[in-house]
């Protein structure tokens, strides 16, 4: 009885967890495509925000380039976690994730553009293992904030008293706390990958 009742439940989280996915690929596809449509002051102010992005790794040292990434990456992180809190934010949630991922097409397309062979190669390695670590942890806060929001919109809508929403809260914010590790394995990867790709360019 058990395996009948569980499946059913691992599969939407799976189609769920899917859908977080892309939602943040459609947003990069249009951070990739929008960069080629920029005007020459837009594009040259993202191409100086990437070299300062560069410039930094260079010049700075690990605790400063692990504090800088791990802020950036639990911006994302407790805009999600609010957004939960709204009966009708589920819409917004997504919006975060296609923003998230135009962010990141944009500036991959910049270290296409603006460095060539192996140059490419390494700003594309500067970006992406932490990018992943982070989008991955930004994918399954999103879904957890999503059925949080789904949970209250239902509660709204119902004219039943409410049970259980104090436990589903605390543990909503346990699992955002588990996701924060996530992210600052991720800004552990970003100073990696500094310290390996940042000289080459």
């Amino acid at each position: 009885m058990q395996r009948r009742t569980t499946r059913p439940i691992t599969g939407n989280q799976d189609k769920a967890f899917a859908i977080m996915i892309a939602v943040l690929l459609i947003g990069v596809l249009l951070g990739t495509v929008s960069y080629c449509f920029l005007s020459n002051d837009l594009s040259q102010q993202l191409i100086k925000s990437a070299e300062e992005h560069i410039e930094f790794r260079i010049n700075s040292d690990f605790g400063h380039i692990l504090l800088h990434s791990f802020f950036a990456s639990s911006l994302f992180m407790a805009a999600v976690f609010l957004l939960g809190f709204f009966a009708l934010g589920q819409l917004p949630i997504l919006a975060v994730l296609a923003y998230r991922g135009m962010g990141i097409g944009m500036v991959l397309s910049q270290c296409y553009s603006s460095h060539s062979g192996k140059e490419a190669f390494s700003a594309a390695l500067l970006v992406i293992p932490s990018a992943v670590i982070a989008c991955y942890a930004l994918c399954m806060a999103a879904k957890e904030a999503v059925r949080f929001s789904t949970r209250l919109l239902a509660i709204v809508l119902s004219n039943d008293p409410c049970t259980g929403i104090a436990e589903t809260t605390k543990l909503y914010g346990v699992r955002f706390l588990a996701l924060e590790a996530v992210c600052a394995a991720s800004a552990a990867a970003d100073c990696f990958c500094s310290v390996l790709f940042a000289s080459h360019l």
